[in-house]
C-alpha cells in the first residue's frame, strides 16, 4: 500500500448501510452528491428505495456515495435489448457511485464499490459510460459484455459481476 493509499485510509471511512440508516439530511447530501456527478434520475424517492447504500464519511460529513438499486427486471431486460448480452433479469443493479468534486481521486469509488459486493452477496450488473468508473468495475471483478449503446450523455457500456 503506498503512503497516498494508508493516508486515504485513515481520513475516510465507508461503511455499507440500509437508506433508513441515515437521516433525511444525509440522504439529501447523497442525492447532492450523485446529481453533482452527472447523474440526472436521482431524487430522495429513488435513493430511498436503494436496496443498500454505501457512503463515504470524512469528519463526519458523507463525500461519497454508491448504491445497489431496487430490484426492476425491466429495466435489466431492456439493457439485455439495448447491450445484445442475456443475464437474469432479476439481477440487482449497482448505481449512483459518486465522489464530492474536491475528494476525488482517493479511490473512494473502489472502496464504495467494495464495501456494496461485501454487504451484497450475488451477482450485480452496472451500466456507465465514464472511463474512471469502468477501472473502477473491472478492479472489483466486474467484466464488460455486449455492444454499446447511445444513453444521455455518451456510449453506454455492460458490466457484469458473476456471484462468488
Amino acid at each position: 500500500m503506498s503512503p497516498k493509499q494508508r493516508k486515504t485510509g485513515e481520513e475516510y471511512s465507508v461503511r455499507a448501510c440500509v437508506p433508513g440508516d441515515l437521516t433525511e439530511a444525509e440522504l439529501s447530501t447523497c442525492v447532492a452528491i450523485v446529481r453533482d456527478g452527472g447523474a440526472v434520475a436521482i431524487n430522495l424517492g429513488k435513493l430511498r428505495k436503494a436496496r443498500m447504500l454505501a457512503v463515504a464519511s470524512k469528519d463526519g460529513v458523507i463525500v461519497g456515495v454508491g448504491s445497489i438499486k431496487r430490484n426492476r427486471p425491466e429495466r435489466a431486460a431492456a439493457i439485455t435489448q439495448r447491450s445484445g448480452f442475456g443475464f437474469p433479469n432479476e439481477t440487482p443493479e449497482l448505481g449512483y457511485v459518486a465522489v464530492a468534486l474536491q475528494h476525488r481521486r482517493k479511490r473512494l469509488s473502489h472502496q464504495l464499490v467494495g464495501a456494496l459486493l461485501k454487504a451484497t452477496p450475488g451477482g450485480l450488473f452496472a451500466t456507465t459510460d465514464d472511463e474512471n468508473m469502468m477501472r473502477t468495475l473491472s478492479s472489483a471483478g466486474f467484466a464488460r459484455h455486449g455492444s454499446n449503446w447511445q444513453g444521455r450523455r455518451g456510449q453506454l457500456s455492460l458490466w457484469l459481476k458473476e456471484a462468488e
